[in-house]
């Protein structure tokens, strides 16, 4: 019987283990062409302003950037920084990008992810008054229902608490493995 449970739950983990290796191949940007975009006049009257969430640089980050760039006038990319080692090859990744959407990068020493997301965008939205302003999520989606309990749900609670500050327009944008 103990021999049972122990080949069980190595197979679970071994399945749980292939299944990070598919999602982390993915979601690489290793070999993505490189994307050179002619900068973007400032408009005189900003009419659409975008908050774009990014938690680490993906390809469905990258889907997310571009769909930004079709509907808003005025974007800025938001990163929250916990305290990572992987920081300032965050920040490398970002330069390698060459896009014209400036990066805020916002430190959280408590490792607080939803906090500062809401309060810059709550002050973004204060800056914008007349208009609406879009949040844009990127979120990976995976193949079965049950390979998501395996992820963060920080998107659900971000959501939740950008709604709670009556924040107008929230976009996931969804990137489909």
């Amino acid at each position: 019987m103990i021999d049972y449970i122990l080949t069980v739950t190595v197979s679970i983990f071994l399945a749980i283990h292939r299944h990070y290796q598919y999602v982390a191949q993915r979601l690489s940007i290793e070999g993505l062409l490189s994307r050179h975009y002619n900068p973007r006049p400032k408009p005189e009257v900003v009419t659409h302003p975008a908050v774009v969430v990014v938690g680490q640089l993906n390809r469905g980050v990258v889907e997310a950037l571009d769909y930004v760039r079709t509907i808003a006038d005025e974007i800025v990319a938001l990163h929250v920084d916990i305290g990572s080692p992987e920081g300032e090859k965050f920040k490398e990744q970002w330069k390698q990008l060459e896009t014209d959407i400036p990066l805020i990068i916002l430190e959280s020493p408590y490792r607080s992810v939803i906090s500062p997301i809401v309060e810059f965008v709550s002050q973004f939205e204060e800056r914008y008054r007349d208009t609406y302003t879009t949040v844009i999520i990127p979120v990976f989606v995976t193949r079965n229902w049950w390979e998501g309990l395996l992820h963060n749900q920080t998107t659900l609670f971000l959501k939740t608490a950008l709604r709670v500050k009556k924040s107008r327009v929230i976009t996931t944008v969804m990137y489909y493995l």
